[in-house]
C-alpha cells in the first residue's frame, strides 16, 4: 500500500519559506520545492500553477506576519522604525521576497496588500505621501545594511537614530 504524502498550499508555502530563509529565493524552484516535500515535482502542479505562485504565497504569509507586527510595535515612530529594521535583519532572505521582488498582486488574497498599506499609512499620520517617503527612507538603509553596503566602522544604531529624529520631524512639522 502507497502511502500518498499529505501536500496543500499551506506545506508547499510552508517548505517554500523554509528554503528561501535558509537559502534565499533563488534557491526556489519546483524541484527543490518537491524534494523538500518529498514528491515529485510534477505533483505540485496539483497546487500550484508555478513558481510564481508559490512567491505569492510566500508572499502573503509574510505580508501578514510583517503587518500584524507592525501594527502591534506601539504608536510611535520610533517603535514603528525599529520593528521595521528588526523585522528585516531577522528575515534577511525574506525581507527581499515580500519587498524587493516584484509583488504578485493578481495572486495574493483579495485586499491584503490594502489592509497593510491601511496600517503603514495610519502610522505615518494617514498620509500615503508621508508613508511612502518613510517607506523608501527604511527600505534604502535596511537594503545598504543587509548587503553590507557601508563601512564595519558605521555606527548603524546613531544612524537609525538619525533617521528616527528625522521622521519625527517629519511628521511634527505636519501637524
Amino acid at each position: 500500500m502507497t502511502i500518498r504524502k499529505m501536500v496543500n498550499r499551506r506545506s508547499i508555502a510552508d517548505a517554500a519559506r523554509a528554503i528561501i530563509e535558509v537559502n534565499g529565493i533563488d534557491a526556489l524552484s519546483m524541484r527543490t520545492l518537491a524534494a523538500a516535500l518529498d514528491i515529485k515535482a510534477p505533483s505540485l502542479y496539483d497546487h500550484v500553477k508555478n513558481r510564481e505562485e508559490v512567491i505569492a504565497l510566500v508572499q502573503s504569509e509574510w505580508l501578514r506576519d510583517f503587518g500584524a507586527g507592525f501594527e502591534a510595535a506601539g504608536k510611535s515612530p520610533s517603535e514603528k522604525i525599529h520593528f521595521y529594521r528588526d523585522w528585516a535583519l531577522r528575515n534577511p532572505n525574506l525581507y527581499p521576497v515580500v519587498f524587493q521582488q516584484h509583488l504578485h498582486r493578481d495572486l495574493l488574497p483579495e485586499g491584503l496588500e490594502l489592509q497593510i498599506l491601511g496600517i503603514v499609512v495610519e502610522a505615518a499620520g494617514g498620509s500615503h505621501l508621508r508613508a511612502r517617503a518613510l517607506w523608501a527612507q527604511l527600505h534604502g538603509l535596511v537594503d545598504l545594511e543587509l548587503h553590507g553596503r557601508l563601512p564595519d566602522d558605521a555606527d548603524m544604531e546613531a544612524t537609525w537614530r538619525e533617521v528616527i529624529r528625522g521622521v519625527e520631524a517629519a511628521i511634527k512639522s505636519t501637524e
